[in-house]
């Protein structure tokens, strides 16, 4: 990164698949429209509209972005002296924070680089300071949802399927996407960690006992490319 702090605001229109990877920055995410994932270890966290995660550097975890999903990204350098916190895991997203990233949101529409030595980067600072302050939690599979319902939610994620009408409406309601279709993009997550393995169409939808006609139906929409 060139900047000791940088701000970046993204909408996915696919569904993006990260790889675990270590953090090269210590960075933020705050929600802004949908929901994203993040695997840390074999824990899955869901990061739902209004909800912030902290990932500190060289922190190893997976980050999957669902479609149409908005978020606000501030990047710490490793170089920064400026102390910030160690641990991954939520953290609640203050008035402060929220107001801080709206700012910066208005920014990047006239400046794409926003430098430490502009107006924005007096916003910057505010913020370094506030994650300094930051106390994160991963006691949680999602803060937004209620904790009955965390057991559906984690087989979802698992790309199990689940019944509970109750349960899938209280899902639906957080992540912003009908279950259905969230079924679909962790079906098409796993076929695309299958095709980067190196397995064909045809080996892809045995495993994930489906057809190769329905893995090629969903590509091009949730994953905007073809699984050959």
């Amino acid at each position: 990164m060139k900047q000791a702090i940088e701000f970046s605001h993204s909408t996915q229109d696919f569904l993006h698949v990260g790889a675990r990877r270590k953090s090269h920055t210590s960075y933020m995410i705050v929600v802004t429209k949908g929901s994203t994932l993040i695997r840390l270890g074999k824990q899955e966290f869901l990061v739902s509209k209004g909800s912030g995660f902290w990932l500190p550097f060289d922190c190893l975890h997976a980050l999957t972005v669902l479609p149409g999903t908005q978020f606000d990204k501030v990047e710490f350098s490793s170089r920064l002296t400026t102390p910030i916190c160690k641990e991954a895991g939520f953290f609640t997203v203050t008035p402060l924070i929220t107001a801080l990233l709206n700012e910066l949101r208005q920014e990047a529409k006239h400046n794409t680089s926003l430098s430490l030595s502009e107006p924005a980067g007096n916003l910057l600072r505010v913020m370094a300071d506030q994650i300094a302050k930051l106390k994160v939690r991963t006691n949680s599979l999602c803060p937004a949802l209620r904790t009955n319902y965390h057991s559906q939610l984690s087989q979802m994620m698992k790309g199990d399927k689940v019944t509970d009408k109750s349960a899938l409406s209280a899902i639906s309601e957080v992540i912003g996407f009908s279950c259905g279709e969230f079924e679909a993009c962790m079906i098409m997550r796993e076929a695309l960690k299958l095709s980067r393995s190196g397995r064909k169409i045809t080996q892809i939808a045995e495993s994930l006992n489906t057809t190769s006609e329905a893995i090629s139906a969903l590509a091009k929409p949730i994953l905007g490319q073809s699984i050959a």
